[in-house]
């Protein structure tokens, strides 16, 4: 089994759930690519991500937008993921809008965001959310289990030991 990490708005492939996941997975089991959020369309970027999820048994973690996608190939696909303060709505975020997105892609966010809860989908929720504020109730209506922990939107405390959590939780509900 191997995890699909997917990183946040402006994030890196290396950002801090891949650092996380490293302390407890090796690191060649874990696929994190950088994507470009600004310039691509959600629709190329969940058939890119889709590719390489047809090539073996994965796990997706994603942070805030990556969250997005996650949660979009969790469902496509019957599959776990773990989201860290998920960006359930990109085109209401006021960070993605003052990026110079376009309208086009903002568009297809708006199409493909969820309003029904993902059986498949564990959320780690931080209390001190600044990019998503009260972020916690759409957590709870649209994931199968979630954990509120203290932290802001990229500064979760102790992150490791929460990703840690629940991918055991994860690997014992899916794969055992």
């Amino acid at each position: 089994m191997k995890i699909l990490n997917i990183h946040g708005f402006m994030g890196a492939a290396d950002n801090k759930n891949y650092k996380a996941l490293c302390g407890f997975i090796p690191q060649e089991d874990i696929v994190s690519l950088k994507l470009d959020y600004i310039n691509r369309f959600p629709e190329d970027i969940l058939s890119e991500l889709s590719e390489i999820l047809k090539s073996d048994s994965f796990i997706i973690v994603g942070q805030s937008l990556g969250s997005w996608y996650a949660n979009q190939l969790s469902k496509r696909f019957e599959i776990p993921c773990i989201i860290t303060n998920p960006c359930y709505f990109p085109h209401k975020c006021d960070i993605i809008h003052e990026s110079g997105i376009s309208e086009d892609i903002l568009a297809q966010y708006i199409k493909y965001s969820s309003d029904s809860v993902n059986k498949n989908a564990h959320t780690i929720c931080s209390d001190a959310d600044e990019i998503i504020p009260d972020n916690y109730d759409n957590c709870v209506n649209f994931s199968a289990k979630v954990i509120s922990v203290h932290g802001g939107h990229s500064s979760i405390e102790n992150l490791s030991e929460h990703l840690k959590e629940m991918y055991e939780f994860v690997t014992e509900k899916y794969f055992r």
